[in-house]
This record gives C-alpha cells, structure tokens and sequence, in this order.
C-alpha cells in the first residue's frame, strides 16, 4: 500500500520508525554510527591494532564458538586472541571494541535462519508463524547468550531481515497495519520469553543437580495440605477442581513452545474471523 503524501510528510517530520522515534545517541562508551558501519559493512580498519593476520569474518566465528561454547562471560579479547594465534592489538583492526564485536556476532548468527525464514507461496499463515516461532526457539538453544541481549538486539542486516519475515505471516489476514505490528512483535517476545525460562531452567539444573519435575515433587509433597488456603486464591482453586492442572503436560519444558505459540495463534485466528464476521 502506497504511503499517502501526507503521512509521509508527517513521518519525517517526527522521524518514525519501527522502533519509535530517533534521536541521536551512543551505544556503551562508543557512538553508534560506529557499530551501525560495521554491521552494514561500511566500517573499515580502526587502525589502532598492529597489522592483521586474520580477517574480520575469522575473527566474528572464533567469537561465536567462544561465547556458544561457554557465554559471553567466557569472551575476552584477550582470550579471543589466543584461540586466533594472533596478538590482541590485531583485533582492534576489525572492531573498535568487545561490544562492537558482540554487535557482529549476533548479526552473523542469524544469517543462519534468515534465509528460509519467510513464508513459502501458498504456506497458511499460521503454519508459517508456528515455523518461525520454532526457528527462532532452535536458534536460541544453540545460541543462548544472545538472550542476554534482551530487546537490545543490533539492528544488523540480519537482525532485520528476521524482524522483518516474522511481520509476513499477519500481512493481508484481516489485521490492522498496527495489529499485524503487535501480533508479530508479540510472537517473537513469547518465542524469546520461553527460551529465557528454559535456559534459566537448564542453568538450575546444573547447579543444583535437582531437575524441574524433582523440584516441583518436593515441593508438592508438604505445601498444597499444609499452606494453601483455597479461599485466598479462587481462580486457581476453580480450575484445580475442574481440572485444569490434570494434564501431565502442565510442567513439561517438552512441547511447551508448540501449546503456548498455538494458543496465541489460535487467538489471532479467533480475532480475525470475528472481524470477518462483523465486516460481512
């Protein structure tokens, strides 16, 4: 659809974008514009370090492998250097600092979705958002400390592109421009909202060698008699006496992505045919 004159006028003159509005600012103790030229390939040496035996790209993937193997906390230059051969001061003639390197890395880890994100011709559109949903979940399991990141994701070519396929699948269904907009930026919070619990979880797990349904026993065993007053908490004592909480999937990590973006589909769905039927 064709942007009136009007609402183009007014766009630039408040300066709206997907993220709201812009203003000048810097990223950690370095500007923006800094990290914005090296995602988009517009940066060139910082001519700061000694001559470089490595390329920019070797340097992004021994990052990757560092931070997937044990967290950003495991990511030094110093130690990134080692795992190269190379001096530290060589480094910094590819990235100004850590955080600029975090900026590629990111953006280079999802090049490996971006590609088949969009919906294929033909493909329903919720089969299509239930398949993106699933892609992002399987990209954070390999690459958990992204998540760490929160909603301050580098606004890389990448990191766009993905953005930009998970807006496809409510583009022509019946949504408002703006609710096409929230229903994809809902879905991918949900995806990321999930992920951060079962990383969170896996972490538990480690630590305390006690597993999800372990715990939950243990606690079960003392605290539903002994504490729990139904009369304090009438939502959860109604859907306990009608069954809600029977299933033996109420805990269960397995599947729980397919039942959450599921029900959240099913509601758009639901949404949409109701406006259907009020149009009609």
């Amino acid at each position: 659809m064709i942007l009136s004159v009007q609402r183009l006028e007014k766009q630039e003159e408040t300066k709206l974008t997907p993220y709201g509005k812009a203003r000048e600012g810097v990223m950690g103790d370095e500007p923006l514009e800094h990290h914005l030229d090296l995602l988009w390939g517009r940066g060139s040496a910082t001519g700061r370090g000694r001559p470089a035996r490595t390329t920019r790209e070797q340097v992004v993937a021994a990052g990757l492998a560092r931070a997937d193997a044990g967290g950003l906390e495991e990511l030094s230059m110093r130690a990134l250097a080692a795992d190269l051969g190379v001096g530290v001061m060589s480094l910094y003639t590819h990235v100004q600092s850590r955080d600029g390197l975090v900026a590629l890395m990111i953006d280079h880890a999802f090049a490996e979705v971006t590609d088949g994100l969009y919906p294929g011709e033909g493909e329903p559109w919720r089969d299509a958002a239930a398949r993106q949903a699933r892609t992002l979940w399987g990209f954070y399991a390999r690459h958990p400390w992204i998540l760490g990141q929160g909603s301050r994701l580098p606004m890389g070519p990448h990191v766009l592109a993905m953005e930009d396929a998970f807006y496809a699948p409510f583009l022509d269904i019946g949504l408002t421009a703006v609710e096409s907009a929230n229903a994809a930026i809902a879905l991918r919070s949900l995806v990321t909202g999930l992920a951060r619990d079962s990383t969170s979880e896996q972490d538990q797990t480690r630590r305390t060698g006690v597993g999800l349904y372990e715990y939950w026993s243990s606690i079960n065993a003392v605290f539903w008699d002994r504490y729990f007053q139904q009369e304090h908490y009438p939502s959860m004592t109604r859907l306990w006496y009608e069954g809600g909480f029977e299933g033996d999937d109420v805990l269960a990590e397995e599947g729980i992505l397919d039942r959450a973006v599921g029900a959240y589909l099913e509601g758009i769905a639901t949404r949409v045919k109701r406006d259907e039927a009020v149009d009609g």
